[in-house]
């Protein structure tokens, strides 16, 4: 049986992982852990919303482009925080999807 995780959860452990603050190209968001792998949320250039998940020694990533709305020059920390989050829940689906993966080549063996 595959977990669905729900927006809601996603949301919830979005806000208890740790966040980091710092001012640069590349600014680490949060580190955290799901199921026990570990998960990265970046933002790049204050526009690209990126996860990195460590997987059985491999590394898996994922991002989205999203801009400032017109007349504006960047995203403002409330959509900053929206982002996170909505980039926070690809990297729990990927992980979702990379256990039930694992289960079902195991059970084929």
């Amino acid at each position: 049986m595959t977990k669905i995780t729900t927006s809601k959860e996603a949301d919830n452990l979005f806000d208890k992982a740790k966040k980091v603050k710092a001012n640069t190209v590349i600014r680490v968001l949060q580190k955290s852990d799901y199921e026990g792998y570990p998960v990265y949320l970046r933002m790049i250039d204050g526009k690209i919303f990126e996860y990195l998940i460590f997987f059985e020694g491999e590394l898996y990533t994922g991002f989205n482009v999203i801009t400032p709305e017109k007349g504006k020059k960047k995203l403002n920390e409330d959509q900053i925080a929206q982002c996170g989050a909505l980039i926070f829940t690809g990297a729990i689906t990927t992980i979702d999807q990379l256990i039930a993966n694992k289960k079902s080549r195991e059970q084929k063996n």
